[in-house]
């Protein structure tokens, strides 16, 4: 396996099945990092993005099938690590994990972006997706139609400057009636 997969070319192994640990164990020992559970979703979107197929078996791997991106990190965040002994119950909100998120960057066909969002609790996590839904709607509907009208009294506020310069014009005992 490790030699059908070396012999590839291949740099990384995305699996969205589990393999055993010893098959992970040896392809960290050749210099081949892998990530395995990686959901079905997610698994297409990165073949998607780096231009690869997606091979049932390794005995199927090809060079030709590979894809390609420029840079692959494990971000971590979070505010503390748990020991691996240690437990946390899914009720139990004063544990917190360290969790870890692979970014995959300079794909040759990369059309999606990630908006990760944090808060100090649910409510602000809530709000903040509720104002990231709004903003990503007023941007889809802007490249639909980019006619615009100003919010905030700016409609007014023009119109007043309108008939302010018109008023202007007219004398003042003048009983002239002004239309628009």
């Amino acid at each position: 396996m490790i030699e059908q997969v070396k012999a590839s070319g291949a740099t990384l192994a995305l699996c969205q099945w589990g393999f055993d640990d010893e098959a992970n164990h040896l392809l960290l020992a050749h210099n081949l990092p892998a990530v395995r559970w990686v959901g079905g979703p997610e698994i297409e979107l990165i073949a998607i993005a780096t231009d690869a197929r997606i091979v049932p078996r390794f005995a199927e791997l090809k060079p030709e099938k590979l894809g390609r991106a420029g840079k692959v990190r494990e971000m971590t965040f979070g505010t503390a690590k748990l020991q691996k002994q240690q437990r946390c119950d899914d009720d139990d909100d004063s544990c917190v994990l360290q969790d870890r998120l692979l970014c995959i960057e300079d794909c040759p066909n990369n059309r999606a972006v990630t908006v990760f969002i944090r808060g100090g609790n649910k409510m602000m996590i809530e709000e903040s997706k509720r104002c990231m839904h709004d903003a990503l709607c007023v941007v889809r509907n802007l490249i639909k139609d980019n006619r615009i009208v100003y919010g905030g009294g700016a409609a007014e506020i023009c119109c007043s400057i309108a008939v302010a310069e018109e008023a202007d014009r007219v004398s003042a005992n003048s009983p002239s009636f002004i239309f628009f």
